[in-house]
């Protein structure tokens, strides 16, 4: 492991301990100050302070106590000043695992004067029924040479 890529490891680690202390500064510290964000539900907010904000009444709320856990699935350098990284992330509650509701992220890390940071991360929620309906009209339609009807 090259030390850009335990940086960027330990920037994400870093994320994830200020969800599970429930601190939206700490949460946000990782992207950069005019960073993009789009939640799993679509909403984009722009900056660290609106990603900050987004995320101080829903610690104190609706996510108190909830738990974060991110697995990276691929790192990958564009260039030797920009990383694409993949992740698997789950919330949870009371330790209890949940697969119901795993999102994709897609996080865009730059270098800065500071290191590493966030510039873009975007979340998705896996619909594994959704998935399965897909592939089987895919497969379907091709099946019966492309026609739709």
């Amino acid at each position: 492991m090259t030390g850009d890529e335990a940086a960027i490891r330990d920037l994400l680690a870093q994320q994830v301990a200020g969800w599970n202390s429930g601190d939206p500064t700490a949460y946000a510290a990782v992207f950069t100050p005019d960073a993009d964000y789009v939640t799993f539900l679509g909403a984009h907010h722009s900056g660290r302070e609106a990603i900050t904000a987004w995320y101080a009444p829903l610690f104190a709320n609706l996510l108190r106590g909830s738990r974060l856990d991110v697995e990276i699935t691929g790192l990958r350098f564009l260039t030797a000043e920009v990383a694409l990284i993949h992740a698997r992330a789950v919330v949870t509650r009371n330790s209890k695992r949940r697969n119901r509701g795993a999102r994709v992220n897609t996080s865009v890390a730059v270098r800065t004067g500071d290191g590493w940071l966030l510039a873009s991360s975007q979340n998705t929620t896996r619909r594994r029924l959704a998935e399965r309906l897909m592939r089987t009209l895919v497969y379907r339609h091709a099946d019966t040479g492309g026609s739709v009807a």
